[in-house]
């Protein structure tokens, strides 16, 4: 062989060395998985065979940077971001969708599902609160809710607005609209209520009243419909009697002021003697002229219920509700005397027997001094006015002419005549004749004397 052909032969071989180098020596690159990097060595030309060789396998959703059919040479780091479950749930209750994806932006991710979303609707992934438009980290499956903003009518103290919000529920729109609420003020439908839908919101505002309860003063503030309603908030309901002013039922006062008035009622019962009533009833247990109670009387009980009426622990009024007899009077039952009884008494004129002794008030007459314009020398009984006789009331004749009298200082005398007597006083007229006369005007006890008569006057008229 000539010297000339040596030269190219070796650089041809030189080449062929050099290319069987470059195919069969190992080449270094970083493959970089869901952000997780690990360096890996390959024969191979082009990214796709270099994964395969790794004993990569991907899913056509799974996202490749380079492209699998790019040239490895000069490429030092292969991106792969696998592919994901992504679950999108919407609320309102809207149909959801589940889909496969590489994608981490929440608002591609609901575009591929083909779910259209408002600025003012709201996106939890993985049950935080996240944006439309931020990369959400790398992680096994997603679960994305979109909330559906709500329009919400609010009538706030007379003035009226609308907000757009997809908070969980109305405390919390009201808080991201800048909308406070004081403790004291009311609104419907209630805080927790969830926005699942529109719907109007009342907002009444507290005010300022001020509580009178007897000398105290309570300021508060309420929103209530009522003045019964705003007590009630206070801790200061009406009970039983109590009232208000103006009255429970009366919308808030524009001044604020509102007087409670405690009220209570106590019952009384007064206890009122009855008095009993005396009956006379005769009895031969006593004796003549005599009374003794032989049944005694009992007072009966009246008893009276009055009901008092006390306003903030002053009474204010009274009245009597009803009476009724709680025990009735026992009538007392007075045994009058029928029981004669004998006995005797010495007299300057002997000894007398006597079954009666009567107290009386004694004057005197005689024929020309009967106190009247002429001498009556004659009697009732027919017997001359001399000394033993002895004239009595008509009632007194009627039951007892005959009955002969011992009358101390004067002696023994019969009932013969009638006279006028003493209004109010037991009385007999003692007799003499013109010549004997002596004057009577005192009290004398006088004794009828026996025998007894069989039909005796039980009580002298």
């Amino acid at each position: 062989m000539k010297p000339k052909l040596y030269i190219p032969l070796g650089l041809a071989g030189l080449l062929l060395v050099a290319a069987l180098l470059l195919v069969l020596i190992p080449r270094s690159y970083t493959v970089s998985i869901n952000g997780e990097a690990q360096t890996l060595t390959t024969t191979a030309w082009r990214v796709g065979d270099a994964l395969q060789q790794a004993g990569l396998s991907l899913q056509p959703e799974d996202q490749l940077a380079p492209p699998a059919q790019s040239w490895l040479l000069g490429v030092k780091t292969i991106q792969i971001e696998l592919a994901r479950p992504v679950n999108i749930q919407v609320q309102p209750a809207e149909q959801g969708a589940v889909i496969f994806s590489a994608e981490r932006v929440p608002g591609n991710l609901l575009a591929l599902a083909g779910i259209a979303y408002q600025e003012d609707d709201r996106l939890l992934v993985n049950g935080n609160q996240a944006s439309f438009d931020e990369q959400l980290p790398y992680t096994g499956a997603y679960h994305l809710q979109l909330k559906r903003a709500v329009t919400l009518t609010i009538e706030d103290a007379g003035a009226s607005r609308t907000i757009n919000s997809s908070a969980a529920n109305l405390a919390k729109a009201l808080e991201e609209a800048g909308i406070a609420l004081q403790p004291a003020d009311r609104i419907e439908p209630g805080l927790e209520t969830p926005l699942n839908g529109s719907f109007p919101v009342t907002i009444r505002r507290a005010r300022p009243i001020t509580i009178t309860l007897k000398e105290e003063h309570i300021n508060t503030s309420s929103a209530a419909l009522s003045v019964g309603s705003a007590l009630a908030e206070a801790g200061l309901a009406l009970q039983g009697l109590d009232y208000s002013i103006p009255a429970e039922t009366d919308p808030l006062p524009d001044d604020g002021q509102i007087r409670v008035v405690r009220v209570r009622e106590e019952t009384e019962l007064t206890q009122t003697s009855i008095p009993f009533t005396n009956e006379y009833i005769q009895s031969d247990q006593v004796e003549l002229d005599k009374t003794e109670v032989v049944i005694p009387g009992e007072f009966g009980l009246e008893v009276t219920r009055t009901r008092i009426r006390f306003e903030d622990g002053q009474e204010t009024s009274r009245s009597e509700e009803v009476t009724w007899v709680a025990k009735q009077p026992q009538t007392q039952q007075i045994g009058r005397g029928t029981q004669v009884v004998v006995r005797t008494m010495d007299t300057p004129e002997g000894t007398i027997e006597y079954w009666r002794a009567v107290n009386v008030y004694v004057t005197s007459y005689s024929p020309c001094r009967s106190g009247v314009d002429r001498c009556y020398y004659g009697t009732s009984s027919g017997l001359p006015v001399q000394h033993g006789v002895i004239s009595v009331t008509r009632s007194w004749y009627n039951l007892l002419v005959g009955q002969r009298l011992y009358v101390p200082g004067y002696g023994t005398g019969v009932i013969a005549d009638t006279g006028g007597g003493v209004a109010g006083q037991y009385w007999i007229d003692v007799g003499y004749s013109d010549a004997d006369f002596v004057a009577w005007h005192h009290n004398v006890t006088v004794y009828f004397l026996t025998p007894v008569p069989d039909n005796i006057p039980w009580i002298l008229p």
